[in-house]
């Protein structure tokens, strides 16, 4: 939580490491002085993934520190609920800031108590509360000039999702006609933080509805006004959308050189809980790019483990990790996960994130040759879609999309809705023909009998041996095998075998 100590706007200072602030926390524990610890790095300046990388220890905290009713006891209060959140936690959250008491209707600024503002700036990041009741506090908070909170955390690459959890992406075509009342809700949220967060998310929704063009010219003008700022979060989202439009618009060259800016700005600023998400965007351009040593590289070394507990905070991440897997053929994995995920986002209202997850769904069915099945979770994701208008969601996947919507059409029938994105879709796939491209799918598919003798020759059986296996003649084996090696494009055996390992056939 940052800058809630006495009520009060503190200077901005970047946060300490994750590995720092543990690594105080875990000398503290040995000296029996962990609440004191906390106290000190907690109640200033922190990121995410430290509060994250210390969720052990502050587990370890007994009951009765949240139960005090004291400034630092309703921090912890407020800390623990934040934390239960990020571990998709939501009943436990409730339950955390229900200590602070239950906001009510109507707020009374006359009877308005410390433990009052604790249990607003709680809430406002809270998944579980209504959309009403988040404007009902933001309004409070704009009306009586209760001071910036700056415990709202932006979502990488998805501006709209304010504060890190929930999503307001369904309320994109209200953003003009309400821009002054948005503008100063976010600035009294925000403070100095806000400069470029309105724009930006107006970006993201011109480009949601194909409007690439004043998407760009809005999010290029503001990213100059933006470049002073201390505070990475809205510049590192404006970048990232930035580079997302150059690269679905066929300017590859334009958008790669971004990943290494935005990695040096945060290097300079010290923004670390911003890494999972830029090492996530670089896996994702690679997808587009069919670069796969970059895309295996990141699920080896920087990809978060969903075998591990989730990290809200990551889900832009989980979501690169779907698309990584099926690019490299792991379409059971990828379905694993997209599952994980849909179960916790329908929980948080995340409907853009849903939506992707339910397209990856349909995608890896495809990929995996069950096409009714792949109908079903398409037909999901389109309803979504259909209903918020997030048309380049679906239409940047590209060749793929167009596949699946062919198929479905035949199946399900065609709309105005899906005939759009099939033509867009089809723009992104002679743009970027190689993007989701597994490696099998560079060359000619093999026969079902090509397949079987080349898993014999990877066996080492000769000529005489493989005609044995299959009851076939030597000549009709060294058909088969020219046939392999003309379409692995390769001169012999050896080469075969190894070009099919390569590329996943073996």
């Amino acid at each position: 939580m940052r800058g809630i100590e006495n009520g009060r706007k503190k200077k901005e200072v970047f946060p300490k490491t994750a590995k720092e602030i543990l690594r105080i926390i875990k000398a503290a524990d040995k000296k029996g002085e962990l609440l004191a610890a906390m106290e000190t790095e907690f109640f200033q300046s922190v990121s995410m993934p430290a509060l994250w990388a210390c969720r052990e220890y502050i587990h370890k905290l007994p009951e009765e520190v949240y139960h005090q009713n004291t400034r630092k006891s309703m921090s912890m209060v407020a800390i623990r609920a934040l934390l239960a959140t990020m571990e998709n936690d939501l009943e436990g959250a409730k339950a955390y800031v229900s200590i602070l008491g239950s906001t009510p209707r109507h707020i009374q600024a006359k009877n308005f108590t410390e433990k009052d503002y604790f249990r607003i700036i709680t809430e406002l990041v809270m998944p579980y509360i209504s959309d009403n009741q988040f404007l009902h506090i933001a309004c409070f908070v704009r009306k009586m000039g209760v001071p910036p909170i700056q415990s709202l955390t932006l979502s990488a690459s998805r501006p709209s999702i304010i504060n890190g959890f929930r999503d307001f992406t369904r309320y994109g075509k209200y953003m003009m006609q309400y821009r002054e009342d948005i503008t100063e809700t976010i600035r009294a949220l925000y403070g100095d933080s806000s400069k470029g967060v309105f724009e930006i998310a107006l970006a993201e929704w011109y480009y949601q509805n194909n409007d690439s063009f004043h998407a760009l010219l809005l999010v290029t003008g503001t990213i100059p006004m933006m470049e002073n700022m201390q505070d990475m979060q809205c510049l590192f989202v404006a970048m990232a959308l930035q580079m997302k439009i150059l690269l679905l618009n066929g300017q590859m060259q334009a958008a790669e050189p971004l990943v290494e800016k935005i990695r040096e700005r945060i290097k300079r600023t010290g923004w670390e809980e911003l890494t999972s998400s830029l090492n996530a965007l670089g896996a994702w351009a690679a997808c587009y790019d069919g670069k796969q040593e970059i895309v295996e590289e990141w699920l080896h070394t920087n990809a978060p483990d969903e075998n591990k507990e989730l990290y809200m905070m990551d889900m832009y991440a989980y979501l690169v990790k779907i698309r990584c897997y099926l690019l490299i053929g792991k379409y059971m994995l990828a379905l694993i996960l997209a599952k994980q995920l849909i179960h916790i986002l329908e929980k948080g209202k995340r409907l853009m994130d849903l939506c992707e997850c339910y397209m990856l769904s349909a995608f890896a069915c495809c990929k995996a040759g069950s096409m009714d099945d792949m109908c079903d979770e398409l037909e999901k994701a389109l309803r979504i879609a259909k209903k918020y208008n997030y048309i380049r969601l679906l239409a940047d996947e590209g060749a793929y999309m167009v596949r699946m919507l062919v198929a479905y059409q035949k199946k399900r029938g065609a709309d105005t809705f899906t005939d759009e994105i099939l033509i867009l879709a089809g723009e992104v796939g002679k743009r970027l023909p190689n993007y989701m491209k597994s490696p099998d799918e560079y060359y000619e598919p093999l026969t079902a009998t090509e397949k079987k003798i080349l898993q014999f020759m990877a066996q080492g059986l000769s000529y005489q041996e493989i005609a044995e296996k299959t009851d076939k003649k030597i000549g009709t084996v060294k058909f088969h095998s020219s046939g392999i090696f003309k379409k692995l494009q390769v001169r012999n055996r050896q080469q075969a075998v190894n070009r099919a390992g390569e590329i996943g056939l073996l």
